[in-house]
């Protein structure tokens, strides 16, 4: 709770006070050095992560996860973890209702309008992702360091995607990142005290989420 407060007032503090100012700063000056592969690879991201593709995403993982490799519980961890992590960033967007960068400054390449700006959904969902195969899919230390440095660059990649198509700004990147994490710390112990031992009589094999 407290991450999400200290979340919340970072939203709050940037919508009163960054724009304009060096977190418009910082969008504006990506759109001035834009290529066609780096146009191509927003975009890709950008649908990708829609919330479609990211419910399909996250419901692809799990059935494999239960009927691939008959692994439910987890199946039931992995996907409740995300999502956790992941719908958090709707708690932000709610509170601070910040709205987008001006689009005609930033040469933003795709529409996004109104007052839904923090966090960025499509940082909140990779960030999610990556702490839930962290926490839920990595079995060994070497997994999970492997699995923190690919997962690292790939919310990097989606969060500078963000600022590069000019529809969030720096802090938005930010605040999903802390939010998420919020989201998951605050369902991790729900599920590893309540949830999960009774689950377990199910399936016994199953692992707890580390936190």
């Amino acid at each position: 709770m407290v991450l999400l407060f200290i979340t919340l007032s970072m939203g709050i503090l940037a919508k009163n006070f960054g724009s304009p100012g060096p977190d418009l700063d910082v969008d504006v000056s990506l759109s001035h050095g834009r290529s066609p592969a780096l146009t191509t690879l927003a975009t890709i991201i950008n649908d990708a992560l829609s919330p479609a593709g990211n419910v399909a995403i996250l419901a692809l993982v799990c059935l494999i996860l239960m009927f691939g490799l008959h692994r439910p519980l987890t199946a039931l961890a992995f996907g409740s973890t995300v999502a956790a992590g992941w719908l958090s960033s709707e708690i932000g967007k709610i509170a601070v209702a910040r709205l987008r960068p001006p689009g005609a400054l930033t040469h933003a390449l795709i529409p996004e309008n109104g007052s839904d700006s923090f966090p960025s959904g499509h940082t909140s969902f990779a960030a999610a992702l990556v702490l839930g195969s962290v926490l839920v899919l990595a079995s060994t230390p070497t997994q999970r360091a492997a699995t923190a440095v690919v997962g690292s660059i790939f919310a990097a990649t989606v969060g500078l995607s963000r600022l590069y198509l000019g529809v969030h700004y720096p802090t938005d990147v930010a605040g999903s990142l802390l939010i998420s994490t919020a989201g998951i710390l605050f369902w991790l112990p729900l599920w590893n005290n309540i949830i999960e031992p009774r689950l377990s009589r199910i399936s016994p094999g199953f692992a707890s989420p580390r936190r």
